[in-house]
């Protein structure tokens, strides 16, 4: 029985999505908006036959427009799966001391890191860089210290990289699933040998790796099952010992890498002589070869949709994992159309894409001011099943930073709120200073709709009613983050413009407050007493950005939030985790004080006079201050990248991952 739990009527199940938005990077899609249309229509379950026929369509359409054979291949491969989860039985254990973790976006919904803890046990994951990535264990000692336990190295399984993105420890503490993108130099694809290896000297494949490591007794920790999937990750998420991944496939086809002066006949040949296995991502178990691989899914364990319109040949693929289980016992579905963010709230999974289509006559990150983002809505089932709910769409997109995009959304009594970048122009545009835009973002609420399976939106802001732009024209959106009925968003190009909105009438949201203050905040965390804390730079009066800033918030009064506390870290040129992970920063809460710690780039000069470690902070929110510890774990050699340094609180000791070793301190 599928989990999707599949309307047999066929009517309302899931929305196409769109084809995913994806600016200088890799794994996503660009399609004319204009090929689709801007309401999401409900997709029915494939029918034999039917997605292979879905896509035979859209190539004979690109061939009869003369747009099929620019003699490149369709793309790079990605893919993912789902599964339904059982609940995982919960040894007896001791409660684990008092401990800071990865800092998530929702309570209860566990993001992937590279340093994860229970306590007692400490495990770390250093990616590869062309070599092994390996996990290690490590015991908390009577005194404190971190006592390594095991290493192991993750089978490269002759992959030219495998970058880790993170790991998940399960909640029985006796599973780590480690997540990890891999890049394959191997033959181009089947019945391409010629005309691919014509074009380019090597083929390189994408896959995502989930390793199962067994830690049931740390002491001993093995490696276990490892399955391997073609296809570019999104994100994953884990509830309990149930793992969402959600990753992107776009096939390379024949009919889309035959050489420019292929003929129409040629094309509608190759077009014809396309099967279900052409199409679907396939997997791979413990390094076994591809010529050894199995299907992901079927054919009719995907969905389309009649009214899609666009070109691009992408799906995306949900899978849920158990945890519990030896071999990661998994089920698959797919969906066409590509995936941009994930986010999830403890009973509901949404995917968004934006739809992307390239300006004409544009200088810079230029976007037409018809641009949306679709949104697709899931229920998380107890025993690990999902199933689709509703679609619908918004204004903009979801900025630049894919890895603060999860935070653009909250879901909060039922309905989503969605913070959007509405502007015309982004980055480095000659024309953003200029730029008359009545407001760069949007909030947009939606609620379900059941009878129709949509995603309605009960109101929008600015609106007629309310039309105070939320950011000034020509600035962009730094920070989003929702707590509860407020939403709070940094706006900055000269100035950090925080704004404070009352959530808590759905149907009439409305900026309440405003403070501007220098520089601007990328991090916005909650503190106890109605503050917060934001992080990110500092800036001078032309908007140039300089030291590391971290600013104490009140925000008892949303009408006149107040600025209690801030310091500025460092010169031009500092840097942070923050920088390249949303994870960067760890934070315990000991009476009424923050304890920060924040691996650290800091320059002593502009551009000059650098020290790499582990920067301490206490942030007093009865007091109001700020209070600076310096740097701890100095480097005194070039240190590893900062974005994969993490650090974690256990009682007084501070245990710092740099360069793929553990350190110990004291705070």
């Amino acid at each position: 029985m599928s989990d999707f739990h599949v309307d047999p009527s066929r009517a309302g199940f899931v929305a196409a999505l769109a084809a995913a938005w994806l600016l200088g990077g890799c794994g996503g899609g660009n399609t004319d908006a204009s090929a689709g249309d801007d309401t999401p229509q409900a997709a029915a379950v494939s029918q034999p036959g039917e997605l292979t026929f879905f896509v035979q369509q859209r190539l004979r359409r690109l061939n009869a427009s003369g747009e099929l054979g620019s003699g490149t291949p369709g793309g790079d491969l990605v893919p993912t799966t789902l599964m339904p989860v059982a609940a995982a039985p919960g040894g007896a254990a001791a409660a684990p001391p008092a401990r800071s973790s990865t800092l998530v976006q929702e309570a209860g919904v566990a993001e992937a890191d590279l340093l994860q803890s229970d306590g007692t046990y400490l495990y770390t994951l250093q990616t590869g860089f062309g070599s092994n990535p390996t996990v290690a264990a490590y015991q908390r000692g009577s005194d404190g210290r971190a006592n390594r336990l095991a290493t192991l190295a993750l089978p490269l399984d002759g992959a030219t990289s495998l970058d880790s993105d993170g790991m998940h420890l399960s909640d029985d503490r006796r599973t780590l699933a480690v997540i990890a993108r891999a890049w394959t130099m191997g033959p181009p694809p089947a019945d391409c040998v010629e005309v691919c290896a014509s074009l380019m000297p090597f083929w390189m494949n994408s896959s995502v790796q989930v390793q199962r490591v067994d830690v049931s007794n740390p002491a001993a920790a093995a490696l276990g099952e490892r399955l391997q999937i073609d296809g570019t990750l999104v994100d994953s998420r884990r509830i309990g010992n149930q793992l969402y991944v959600v990753t992107t496939w776009r096939p390379t086809l024949l009919p889309q890498v035959l050489p420019a002066n292929a003929t129409t006949a040629e094309r509608e040949a190759a077009i014809a002589a396309l099967r279900p296995a052409d199409l679907l991502p396939r997997l791979r178990r413990n390094g076994a070869s591809r010529a050894s691989s199995e299907p992901l899914m079927a054919e009719t364990d995907c969905y389309v949709r009649e009214g899609n319109a666009a070109n691009d040949m992408q799906l995306t693929t949900v899978t849920v994992f158990d945890l519990a289980s030896p071999t990661l016992a998994r089920r698959s579905r797919c969906f066409v159309g590509g995936t941009e963010a994930l986010y999830m709230s403890a009973t509901h999974l949404y995917l968004a894409t934006t739809q992307w289509a390239v300006p004409a006559n544009r200088v810079g990150f230029g976007f037409p001011v018809d641009m949306r983002t679709d949104i697709h809505k899931f229920a998380l089932a107890g025993d690990g099943g999902v199933s689709y709910r509703a679609s619908g769409s918004v204004a903009g997109h979801l900025g630049w930073d894919r890895e603060k995009a999860p935070y653009r959304f909250s879901e909060h009594n039922g309905d989503l709120r969605v913070l959007s970048f509405t502007g015309s122009f982004g980055w480095f545009d000659i024309n953003s200073a200029t730029s008359t835009a009545p407001s760069p973002a949007t909030l947009t609420v939606l609620r379900e709709r059941s009878s129709d399976q949509t995603l309605q939106p009960v109101a929008t802001l600015p609106n007629s009613t309310r039309p105070a732009a939320i950011g000034k024209p020509g600035e962009q959106v730094y920070a989003v983050r929702f707590v509860g009925d407020r939403g709070y968003v940094v706006t900055f190009r000269r100035t950090d413009p925080l704004y404070v909105l009352d959530l808590s009438n759905p149907a009439d949201p409305k900026t309440v407050g405003e403070l501007e203050v220098a520089g601007f905040s990328e991090m916005l965390y909650p503190l106890p007493g109605g503050q917060l804390l934001g992080v990110g730079r500092d800036a001078d009066s032309s908007g140039r950005a300089t030291g590391l800033k971290f600013a104490l918030f009140d925000v008892n009064d949303p009408s006149r939030p107040g600025l209690r506390a801030s310091l500025t870290v460092g010169d031009v040129g500092s840097m942070s985790a923050l920088d390249g992970s949303r994870h960067g920063l760890n934070l315990l809460q000991v009476g009424s004080v923050a304890r920060v710690a924040l691996p650290a780039l800091l320059a002593g000069a502009p551009y000059a006079n650098y020290q790499q470690g582990l920067l301490k902070l206490e942030v007093d929110t009865t007091v109001g201050s700020i209070r600076n510890l310096g740097l701890a774990g100095v480097a005194t050699e070039p240190a590893g990248p900062l974005w994969q340094e993490r650090s974690l609180q256990v009682g007084d000791q501070l245990y710092y991952l740099s360069k793929g070793e553990l350190s110990t301190l004291n705070w």
